[in-house]
């Protein structure tokens, strides 16, 4: 009986991914996952992954409002997943209501009390609050691919500032091409730039204007870094299914595509209509705002 719960549950969280388009197959070797997805986004396959351990249960019967059930892991099965460079999702599913819901399991724990003792069960508790549905499928997604991103963003640079120190140009050249294609890549999966040439798109370049004039401060090179910084994160919200990006990924984000958007010639413009702005305060000095 209790195989059979898990095989529809499987097949469940499994056809929540299948009906928003993600590739899913099914792990053959019980190392505590028990589904590999491959996330996509508008038909073509994304370079994240995420892993699902997904747990059935039939022990609500008639009663669907009982409280959820907890289930044990091992300290050492958590630990694993913590060190994952992939999203990891444990899913239970409740067979005979046909719902489920999901934890994280990466994060909550402290590593080295996993680490120092890894045959103990540590128990995961469900919130009613994260069903696993259509929203979720589309949630996680994105914070696989913003945390991929990151990842790849953060090692490429780390690379670059190390290939610098020994002064092996072939290797800075390489690790400069990561992260610049990391880069845009993500952008234009976020709406920012163009995919086929990295031009800014125009939505999001009025978008930052917008808030370059409803932000401004004194100094003009400061006004446009904040209303980018700005503008990306709400960017990477809306079209993230809510999720928030690392303050590293936005920082990056901000560096390359503000001096791509401020040019000296725009920079110019702006300050002399800040100048003739009235009510415009600051002094009139160079990347500054006049009077």
């Amino acid at each position: 009986m209790q195989h059979q719960i898990a095989s529809i549950a499987v097949s469940a969280v499994r056809r929540q991914w299948n009906m928003q388009g993600h590739a899913v197959d099914e792990v053959k070797e019980d190392y505590g996952e028990d589904l590999l997805v491959q996330t996509c986004l508008d038909g073509r396959v994304d370079a994240s992954r995420i892993w699902v351990q997904v747990k059935g249960t039939d022990k609500f019967g008639k009663n669907p409002k009982a409280s959820l059930p907890k289930i044990r892991v091992k300290a050492a099965q958590i630990l694993r997943w913590s060190r994952s460079a992939d999203l990891v999702v444990v899913a239970l599913w409740d067979v005979a209501h046909d719902r489920g819901w999901y934890v994280l399991p990466q994060g909550f724990f402290n590593p080295v009390e996993l680490w120092s003792s890894k045959d103990r069960q540590v128990t995961l508790t469900f919130s009613p609050d994260y069903t696993f549905d259509r929203q979720a499928v589309e949630e996680l997604a994105w914070a696989a691919r913003i945390e991929h991103a990151n990842r790849g963003l953060q090692y490429a640079r780390h690379n670059m500032n190390e290939s610098k120190e020994i002064d092996s140009r072939a290797d800075l050249e390489f690790h400069k091409g990561v992260w610049w294609t990391l880069l845009f890549d993500f952008a234009a999966i976020v709406g920012i730039c163009r995919p086929s040439d990295g031009r800014i798109e125009e939505s999001f370049a009025l978008l930052v204007m917008e808030m370059t004039w409803q932000h401004s401060v004194p100094d003009l090179l400061e006004t446009t870094r904040r209303a980018m910084f700005m503008a990306i994160v709400e960017v990477i919200e809306r079209r993230c299914a809510g999720n928030a990006a690392p303050l590293a990924l936005v920082k990056d984000l901000a560096e390359v595509f503000h001096s791509r958007l401020f040019t000296d010639e725009l920079l110019e413009v702006l300050k002399t209509n800040h100048h003739r702005t009235p009510g415009g305060c600051g002094s009139q000095g160079k990347g500054e705002l006049g009077p």
